[in-house]
C-alpha cells in the first residue's frame, strides 16, 4: 500500500488539487479545454521575427535605391553637356581700331565741285609731319586760281568763315565789300581773298587783312589739280 503521507504534495498527474493552479469546476455539457502551459513558444517571438523580416526588407530597398542613384549619376556624368554639343561656337568679336593717319596728299574736292567762281569746299587736311587733322577750305577765285587755307585763324582758336552774302558782311562785320570775304566772328577781322600781303621778308600770303586786329593772312595750304581731283599736299 503506497505511503500516503499527509505532508507529501500531490503529484501533477494525480488529479489532486493544486493550490497554485486550481481546477476548473465541472459544468455538465461543457467541454473543458486544457489550460495553456508556459512550455510552448512565447507570445513576443513572432513579433521579433516579423520585425527582423521588415528590417531586412527596408535594408534591401535602401541598398537598391542607392545602387540605382549611383548608376543614374554615372550616366549623367558620362553624357555630354547639351550646351557644349548643340550650341554653335560664337564668332570672335571684331577688334576696333582707330583709322590710321592718312599718308601723302589729301583730296580736297573735285574739279566739278569748284567749277564756278567763288565756289568753295571744306575738307580735312592731314598734316604730313604731325599727322594732325586740320579743318580747311579751298575757294575757286574768279581768275581760275585756287586758294586753300586753314580755317583756324593764325595765333588764335577762332574758326574763320567764308561770307558770300555782302549784306550780311556789312551788317555783321561792318565792312562793305564788292566780293565775298573771309572773316573772323571772334574779332571781326576781314580777310580779302583777292589781295596778298607779306608775312615776313619776301614771303607773301593770300588773304590780306583789310579790317580788324588780325596779325597776318590765314595759314596757306597748297592745292593743285590732278585729273578731276583737287589735291592738298603741303601746309606752310
Amino acid at each position: 500500500m503506497p505511503d500516503e503521507s499527509p505532508n507529501k504534495p500531490p503529484s501533477k498527474d494525480s488529479g489532486a488539487f493544486d493550490r497554485f493552479r486550481p481546477n476548473m469546476p465541472n459544468i455538465p455539457g461543457v467541454h473543458q479545454a486544457p489550460l495553456p502551459t508556459t512550455e510552448g513558444p512565447s507570445v513576443g517571438q513572432p513579433a521579433r521575427i516579423i520585425g527582423t523580416v521588415a528590417a531586412v526588407v527596408v535594408l534591401a530597398l535602401v541598398v537598391a535605391w542607392w545602387v540605382r542613384r549611383v548608376q543614374h549619376s554615372t550616366s549623367h556624368a558620362d553624357a555630354p553637356d547639351p550646351a557644349e554639343t548643340s550650341a554653335p561656337e560664337a564668332p570672335p568679336l571684331p577688334v576696333l581700331s582707330l583709322p590710321a593717319a592718312q599718308e601723302g596728299p589729301t583730296v580736297a574736292a573735285t574739279v566739278e565741285e569748284l567749277a564756278k567762281p567763288w565756289a568753295a569746299k571744306k575738307f580735312t587736311f592731314v598734316h604730313p609731319i604731325t599727322h594732325q587733322n586740320v579743318e580747311a577750305m579751298v575757294i575757286r577765285l574768279p581768275s581760275g586760281n585756287l586758294w586753300g587755307f586753314a580755317l583756324q585763324e593764325p595765333y588764335g582758336r577762332c574758326d574763320l568763315e567764308f561770307v558770300t552774302d555782302l549784306g550780311l558782311l556789312a551788317k555783321q562785320y561792318g565792312y562793305r565789300a564788292r566780293h565775298p570775304m573771309v572773316a573772323s566772328p571772334c574779332d571781326d577781322t576781314v580777310y580779302d581773298p583777292l589781295n596778298v600781303s607779306s608775312i615776313g621778308g619776301d614771303v607773301w600770303a593770300r588773304g590780306a587783312v583789310v579790317q580788324g586786329v588780325g596779325l597776318r593772312p590765314p595759314t596757306a595750304i597748297n592745292v593743285e589739280v590732278h585729273g578731276q581731283s583737287v589735291v592738298a599736299d603741303r601746309m606752310e
